[in-house]
């Protein structure tokens, strides 16, 4: 008789439905579980070297040691993947390298760049989305990012980059480059928390007019300080901006899980 009733009572709880998790609240999706495909842009390359630096090396070989560091450490993490608009020391044109991405089905764009001034004293890390420079400075790092552009004008007196920021808004990238940025850079300044903040801001650069998805720059210190310039080429140095650039990319991965589930569904 006993062994029938524990039999019966397996059956019913066999059978029973599954008792939700926390009633009446959407699940929020576990970020590892919802896909996430970075693409990392080291800035310059080929005969566009970028700014030279205090040690003597070429901003476009520092950006592309960086994102390598980058891609190996994201490249552990599950449900990660990661694409490079170049692999090497390769010429390649700003609005083609957003366009790249696209095609590869990149769900961000993070374009890691190394900051130039004439201003010797001039060190730092900012990072930027797409929009009117909030301030001279602004405007003077993507004039200079943009040297190589077709198109360098101001964004106010570009109708077509207008009408780009319209659609963007409306689609919400815009919103989520600014969180993307946001969180990039929280990371960034608290592991190099002996570097001073330049703050998120945004710029009229030309490498993030053309992204259909979430974009930035990041400008990760100025080669030309002279101590700055000097860690930046330090693989140590590199391997610490390179884990607060990971840990930014994830954080916004768990805070857009469900968005992205969404669109999955």
């Amino acid at each position: 008789m006993g062994r029938r009733l524990v039999v019966a009572i397996g059956i019913v709880l066999a059978l029973a439905p599954a008792i939700p998790e926390a009633v009446g609240r959407p699940r929020v999706p576990d970020p590892v579980a919802v896909p996430l495909r970075v693409c990392l842009d080291p800035g310059h390359g080929g005969l566009s070297t970028g700014a030279m630096g205090t040690a003597g090396i070429y901003e476009k070989h520092v950006t592309l040691a960086l994102a390598r560091k980058v891609q190996a450490l994201l490249q552990g993490e599950p449900g990660v993947s990661v694409v490079m608009t170049r692999e090497d020391d390769a010429d390649l044109d700003l609005p083609s390298r957003p366009i790249r991405a696209g095609a590869l089905g990149a769900d961000i764009f993070v374009s890691l760049h190394g900051n130039a001034s004439p201003a010797v004293e001039a060190r730092g890390i900012e990072t930027f989305y797409l929009g009117a420079a909030s301030d001279p400075g602004a405007d003077e790092v993507s004039r200079r990012e943009n040297a190589e552009a077709v198109t360098p004008e101001p964004l106010a007196d570009d109708p077509a980059v207008a009408a780009i920021l319209s659609d963007l808004r409306r689609n919400g990238n815009l919103s989520e480059s600014a969180l993307l940025a946001e969180a990039i850079h929280n990371r960034l300044s608290a592991a190099c928390s002996d570097t001073p903040s330049r703050k998120v801001r945004q710029g009229n650069f030309a490498v993030l007019r053309r992204a259909s998805m979430p974009a930035v720059v990041v400008e990760v210190g100025f080669l030309t300080h002279p101590v700055e310039g000097l860690r930046l080429v330090q693989p140590a140095y590199q391997d610490r901006l390179a884990a607060a650039i990971r840990d930014g990319i994830l954080a916004f991965a768990r805070r857009t899980a469900p968005e992205r589930a969404a669109l999955v569904r």
